[in-house]
């Protein structure tokens, strides 16, 4: 449709060009002595147009006969550009279809502008990573940096050093990272598990407080985690009696009296010798919620009232009248009260239940001081048996 109206436009002008060189009586005098020329007005004006066209055209040809150098130099690396493009996207393709030996051949080997260079480096390594490549992967890194990749280049360098368990070398690593971006997530991330691996529980608790501000975390790792933390650290602050107890109160009430949190808890007080306050703590987890570990480290601790601390138990008895684990604690109570018929009368309904290693020897040394060697001797053996069993 556009060419027809340029068509008719086209012949428009043509018939109007020549109906006004037939109506117009102006004319031209070209003198040049000794000539003379005389050309109508209308035909004058169309050798001029021709005359200004034709310059142009030669104006036009002549500088791009000029430019030509520079148009096929220009031609040349807008072709080179476009195979850079197509190798790059060529070893991210290899990347993503896990063909590693591709993609570090080549990125590793792909020249293009800065902003990628770095990036097709990192790409590199870490393909290099996964065929087990240290040299290469070492390579690349150092380019990757030398490129303006440095934190790609940390983070990955972080990300192995923990993939190989050197949780030193990783911190180093995280140390520089976060000269560079020091709330970055997936590097704090990266921190936490350094820190762990280095039992470093104290940073572990600061970093969750900070991952889980930015919800960076989740829920339940992050709960789970926290657990883990407070439990080491008491472990850590059983020599401390000043420290464990501040220590204990900083902890929130609800993972005071969880199982786990609970239980470092008691066994760093049973070592400071404060069974008391152990059995405290392990009553307030136990009410909470039934745990059989409690129960056994229940029955170990020695409290200043002994008497109270069997009446507790008995009182679970009603509520868990089937568990072994709490019958088994009865009777090494009631065993260190010297209440040898009670004693025997827990273990013999423990063992009914479920006969343990555990339940066999304290049956065995509980027949060793009633004078019965016989039958401490056959308890023996049955606890050997289950042992080998297990």
């Amino acid at each position: 449709m556009r060419w027809l109206i340029s068509l008719l436009i086209i012949a428009v002008l043509a018939i109007a060009l020549a109906m006004a060189g037939r109506y117009d009586p102006g004319y031209v005098v070209l003198v040049y002595p000794p000539w003379r020329m005389e050309v109508s007005f209308i035909s004058f004006v169309l050798m001029l147009v021709a005359l200004v066209v034709s310059g142009v055209v030669l104006l036009r040809l002549a500088l791009l006969t000029l430019n030509l150098p520079s148009i096929v130099r220009a031609q040349r690396e807008r072709r080179a550009a476009l195979k850079r493009d197509e190798n790059f996207a060529g070893g991210l393709r290899a990347f993503a279809e896990y063909r590693y030996q591709d993609a570090e051949q080549s990125l590793g080997q792909w020249q293009g502008d800065e902003v990628r260079l770095g990036l097709a480096r990192i790409l590199a390594a870490r393909a290099a990573q996964e065929m087990r490549a240290p040299q290469q992967r070492e390579r690349h890194l150092q380019a990757a940096v030398e490129h303006g990749a440095e934190l790609a280049a940390q983070l990955f360098e972080a990300e192995a050093r923990l993939e190989s368990k050197d949780a030193a070398a990783a911190l180093v690593a995280i140390s520089r990272a976060k000269e560079i971006a020091p709330q970055h997530t997936a590097l704090l991330r990266l921190e936490l598990k350094a820190r762990q691996m280095t039992g470093q529980w104290d940073e572990v608790e600061r970093l969750l407080d900070v991952l889980q501000r930015s919800n960076a975390l989740e829920e339940g790792i992050a709960v789970q985690l926290r657990r883990m933390a407070y439990a080491e650290n008491l472990k850590r602050r059983a020599e401390d009696e000043r420290g464990l107890a501040e220590y204990w109160k900083r902890i929130p009430a609800d993972f005071r009296t969880d199982a786990w949190v609970a239980r470092a808890a008691a066994r760093a007080y049973m070592q400071r010798g404060a069974d008391d306050t152990a059995l405290d703590v392990l009553e307030a987890a136990l009410n909470r919620e039934w745990n059989e570990e409690l129960v056994a480290l229940y029955g170990e601790a020695r409290g200043s009232k002994p008497a109270r601390q069997i009446e507790q138990a008995e009182k679970w008895l009603h509520a868990q009248p089937r568990d072994a684990q709490l019958l088994l604690a009865l009777a090494q109570l009631c065993s260190v009260q010297q209440l040898w018929g009670k004693a025997q009368s827990y273990l013999e309904a423990s063992l009914a239940i479920a006969a343990t290693a555990e339940g066999h020897i304290r049956m065995a040394e509980l027949k060793t001081q009633s004078g019965q060697p016989g039958e401490a001797c056959r308890h023996y053996q049955k606890a050997l048996a289950l042992c080998r069993a297990d």
